[in-house]
Parts: structure tokens; C-alpha cells; sequence
């Protein structure tokens, strides 16, 4: 069938300065492929974000989507992929380093390479099968790779029509020979396929090994032939591979028997991997918080102790101020210390909390596929005559959602989460069964630049704020609230070596005072009043800087259950 599009590499070149970055030109490919031998590739890719970019060939050209977090061979787990430029079919063999400043700066790793094929080609036409699913929104296709095979499918979201972003995707591992619930296989595959190198070998410039690496999942361990296990996976083992369930937005209070209720706290959400002798705190986007939160620590490895048996559970570190729960701002001063001295200082006279309120593991129990119900009562048990100031239960109320929201708004909190209790734990999934009901209008945004300050006031005027429609950045206002003059000098010093040339936003915004822009990597928590019909921040104040989401995880969220402005 003859090509008829256009300049299908024209946002691929337009991005990139080919006399800096040894990325490919390239050319689209007008000679069809043999039947059967449509190419694929995944590249693992250090830039802003950690991701992967998967790559399957279609009309003489690679489509590409970037996954956030890596393919997943668990038909139980959706895998967000957000459709990007078209890359040439020369990208598929680059392995190596795009300078910094440039489009997608940073290391890419060659992860996996092969053929694939349409899952339904009536009339043996593979590519035409494909170019009608990926037209419908339906693309279902078989891989044969080194490291990935078998059936998947990507599936087009339906979402907000802005008319800025290319579509949003889930890629899904189908049930088949090849599906596997028990391997993570981002975690336990470090290596290129070409070159048997790591991303730090890649980064450094280091030459592979004249073999290839084996991939640590090459020969696949036996899945385990019961729920129970003699012994859970090794703590650091299970810290790499999972991850916490996450809440969409709820626009009302759910009705009726099935649902729980229980406060949304305003801290750093962290799965905590206990034993009698070790403990660490991963937070969402994979960070260490275990030094930093030493008497949490502590708190932890006394309940693994008394329970005598490994615990992974989820929960939110909280400041407490005169034994009540405080606001996040509260644990500004210490999420970021990393002085020895400081942190004791903080754990002696300002000492944390973790609120408890979900549990993964209790010793051979694995509990991922149990439901709520079965997982609170495992968490209760565990937790029974072992809670303290640092170690606290999270309340839950069955059924009656109208009076912990009275009770939040009346108290001041952040809002509600509400639980199907039958509600599996869905680990890295931004699940239905979960709801977050704000009372607030507050949120993460991105830093995309600085402006310089007026008058006496030093360091930065105000920080321009965004949020991520896949590859695109969206701005949307501007503040210099909320800073003290600490955190303006804390909050130039963060910027300053992120500073770039040109603006990152999709369209960039007319500023009062000089602008200055920053590569979007610093995500920061903000309150506001309402968004504004051209949606824009309605009297936006700074909160903090949070290190515990990643830039990339940031996008719009909908409206909640707050009341309107005035």
C-alpha cells in the first residue's frame, strides 16, 4: 500500500539539533516489510524521567508511546503509554547518551528488540491489521522479542480534547503462556540486549563485553504453586518491585453498602519493607526515606520484632504538632535534611508519625490479590496493642462517606479517600476502587521558570507553574506566595543549575519581569482557590517542594468535592 502521509518525521527533526545529538536523522522507510517481520524495540530512557519507549514499525516509519513505568507481564496491571512523535526505523539500533539541553537529554539503553505480528491479520496482512487497530483505539499484537513475547494490546483513552497532546494509552499483558504475575521484569532486567552494558556503563561510555549479558529473567523461575510461600522475597527485593495503588479523582460521595471511608492525610505516602532487624521507606516515586525519618524507622523495627514475621505495609508519614496530625507543611523543614546531625535533631525534638492503613504482605501471606476487607483485618491483628504516637491506625468508617467529609471539612484536613472493600490492591494503578475526595483545591505542579524579583525583594519574583498532557507541558499561572526568604534563596539554588534557553512550556506565558526557564523537573505542592475558565490557577500559594513524585506523574486532575470560591 503506498505511503500518503506527509512529512511523517517532521516533529522528530523539528525537535532535535542533529549537529549536537547522535540521534538518526533518518528517513522514512517507503519499501514494505516482508510479511512477519515487522521490527519492535524498547529503549529504556534516562532523561527528565526514567522511562521506556516501546516502538513498533508501521508505514515505513517506528510509532512510539513512552511508558512510565516499564512494560508489565501481569495481565492484572495496566501500564500508561503516552503516544509520542514518530521515530525512524535507524532509532531502532541507537544505544547511548543525547546531550543535555537537548529534546529527551539523558542515557537510552537498547532493552529489548524483535518482530511482531497482528493478533488478527484475516487476510494475512499483518500491517494493514495493525494500521486499522491502531486507528480504532484497539491494537492488539503478539511480540517476539528476547525479552518480551507473547499477546498484548494497546488501548486508546478516552480523556480531555484539548487539541495540544497526542493520545494516552494503556499497554496490557494478555492472558497467555507468556503472562506472569510473580516477575517484575524492569526490576530484574538492568541490562541492554545489544550490548550487555547497565545505564551507568552506558552513561560513562564504558564498551559492553564481547557477550552480552544474560537477562536475569532468560531462564524464568517456576511460578510459585500457591498464594503462601515458605518465605517472603528478600526486603530489598520486594522494595524494587512494588509499588503503591493509587486514587482517582471522585467528583460526589459514594452510596450505599461496600464502600469505606477514611482521611486523606497531608504527609509522604511510603510502602514500608519491615523486618525484626531492617526497615526502609520507598515513597511513590521510589526514594529512600528511612534515614531521614529515624524514630519511624525505629517504630517499625520494634512491630517487626513483636510480630516476629516480614510486613510490607502502606501508609503516610505525618508531622505531628502538640500530638495532633498536622499539614504537610509542617515536614518541609526535614523531607529534604540530609545532615546526620539535623536529622537527630528533628527526630529528638520534632518526631514524625506513620498512619498505617493497608498491608501487601504479613509474613507468607501475600495479601496484593486479597480484598480490602481481608487486608484490614490482617493490618488490625498485627497492629493490636502495638500502636504509638509514631505508630497510628488509620480510622475507617464503612458505609456513611457524608459524615467523615463533614468531619474533614470541619477539621481542616485535605479530604477523603473512599474504598470499595472489595477492592483488590492494584499496585501501581490509578484505580476506580479507590476514590480521593478533596475539600481543597490543591495539588502538584511543575516549575517550568522563574522571574526575577521586584523591588527588595531577593532571589526569585515568582515560579511558573505546569503540568504534564504526555510530552506536552501546560502552563497554567504564576506565584510568590507562601515563600519565606529562606525558601526563596532554597528555592533559586533548586533552579538555578536547571536553568535552559528556551521556554518548556507548550505555550509559553507573557511575564511582567524577566523570565527565566528551567528544565520541568521540580514538582511542588500548591493551594488555590479555583481554576479559571481558561484554565488557569485562581491566587496560587507555594506549600513546598515534593520530592516524592516524579515531574512526568503530574497531569491535570478534575474537579473534586470542593465548594466554589465565595
Amino acid at each position: 500500500m503506498p505511503r500518503t502521509r506527509s512529512a511523517p518525521l517532521a516533529e522528530y527533526r523539528r525537535k532535535r539539533d542533529f549537529s549536537r545529538t547522535a540521534e538518526p536523522a533518518g528517513k522514512v522507510d517507503s519499501v514494505p516489510p516482508a510479511q512477519g517481520t515487522l521490527r519492535f524495540v524498547i529503549q529504556k530512557h534516562a532523561a527528565s524521567h526514567l522511562h521506556f519507549d516501546l516502538r513498533l514499525e508501521l508505514d515505513g516509519v517506528m510509532k512510539s508511546w513512552a511508558v512510565p513505568k516499564g512494560p508489565s507481564l501481569d495481565p492484572g496491571v495496566k501500564r500508561l503509554a503516552m503516544e509520542v512523535e514518530d521515530h525512524p526505523i535507524d532509532y531502532n539500533t541507537f544505544e547511548g547518551t543525547i546531550p543535555k539541553g537537548e529534546y529527551g537529554g539523558g542515557t537510552v539503553m537498547l532493552w529489548d528488540r524483535g518482530t511482531y505480528r497482528a493478533d488478527a491479520a484475516d487476510d494475512g496482512d499483518d500491517e494493514a491489521a495493525i494500521r486499522r487497530g491502531y486507528r480504532a483505539g484497539d491494537l492488539k499484537f503478539t511480540l517476539q522479542g528476547e525479552r518480551l513475547r507473547g499477546s498484548w494490546v494497546l488501548v486508546r483513552m478516552r480523556g480531555r480534547d484539548t487539541g495540544s497532546a497526542k493520545p494516552q494509552w494503556l499497554w496490557i499483558k494478555h492472558r497467555d503462556d507468556e503472562a506472569r504475575d510473580d516477575v517484575d521484569i524492569v526490576a530484574e532486567t538492568m541490562t541492554s540486549v545489544t550490548t550487555g552494558r547497565t545505564m551507568d556503563e552506558i552513561a560513562a561510555g564504558k564498551k559492553g563485553p564481547a557477550k552480552p549479558r544474560k537477562s536475569p529473567t532468560a531462564t524464568r523461575p517456576a511460578p510459585p504453586s500457591t498464594r503462601k510461600a515458605s518465605a517472603p522475597p528478600a526486603i530489598s527485593r520486594m522494595a524494587a518491585r512494588l509499588e503503591p495503588m493509587y486514587a482517582s479523582i471522585g467528583t460526589s460521595v459514594p452510596e450505599g453498602e461496600g464502600w469505606t471511608f477514611e482521611p486523606k492525610y497531608d504527609g509522604i505516602r511510603v510502602l514500608a519493607f519491615v523486618t525484626k532487624d531492617a526497615v526502609r521507606l520507598i515513597t511513590r516515586n521510589g526514594n529512600d526515606k528511612t534515614k531521614q525519618f529515624p524514630e519511624i524507622a525505629e517504630a517499625l523495627r520494634a512491630l517487626g520484632r513483636k510480630a516476629e514475621r516480614e510486613l510490607v505495609v502502606d501508609g503516610e508519614i505525618i508531622a505531628v504538632v502538640d500530638g495532633e496530625v498536622a499539614r504537610f507543611q509542617a515536614l518541609q523543614d526535614r523531607m529534604h535534611v540530609k545532615d546526620a546531625l539535623a536529622i537527630e535533631h528533628f527526630a529528638e525534638n520534632q518526631p514524625a508519625a506513620i498512619v498505617l492503613f493497608d498491608i501487601l504482605v504479613d509474613g507468607a501471606d501475600i495479601l496484593l490479590k486479597e480484598p480490602w476487607t481481608t487486608r484490614r483485618k490482617h493490618l488490625e491483628r498485627v497492629l493490636r496493642r502495638r500502636t504509638s504516637h509514631r505508630l497510628r491506625l488509620s480510622e475507617s468508617i464503612p458505609a456513611d462517606g457524608g459524615e467523615m467529609l463533614e468531619r474533614v471539612r470541619r477539621d481542616g484536613w485535605e479530604g477523603v479517600i473512599a474504598k470499595r472493600t472489595s477492592s483488590l490492591y492494584e499496585a501501581g494503578v490509578r484505580s476506580k476502587a479507590w476514590l480521593k475526595l478533596k475539600v481543597e483545591h490543591r495539588q502538584e505542579f511543575v516549575i517550568g521558570g522563574w522571574t526575577e524579583p521586584r523591588n527588595t525583594r531577593e532571589h526569585i519574583g515568582a515560579i511558573l507553574l505546569g503540568y504534564f498532557e504526555g510530552d506536552h507541558f501546560i502552563y497554567v499561572g504564576h506565584t510568590g506566595g507562601g515563600f519565606t526568604r529562606a525558601g526563596l534563596k532554597d528555592m533559586y539554588r533548586r533552579l538555578a543549575r536547571l536553568e535552559r534557553k528556551t521556554p518548556p512550556f507548550e505555550t509559553p506565558p507573557r511575564t511582567n519581569e524577566r523570565a527565566h526557564w528551567t528544565r520541568p523537573e521540580i514538582v511542588v505542592e500548591v493551594k488555590f482557590n479555583e481554576w479559571t475558565a481558561d484554565g488557569k490557577l485562581r491566587q496560587p500559594i507555594f506549600l513546598g517542594v515534593r520530592d516524592d513524585k516524579a515531574a512526568r506523574d503530574v497531569t491535570f486532575e478534575a474537579a473534586s468535592v470542593q465548594r466554589s470560591a465565595g
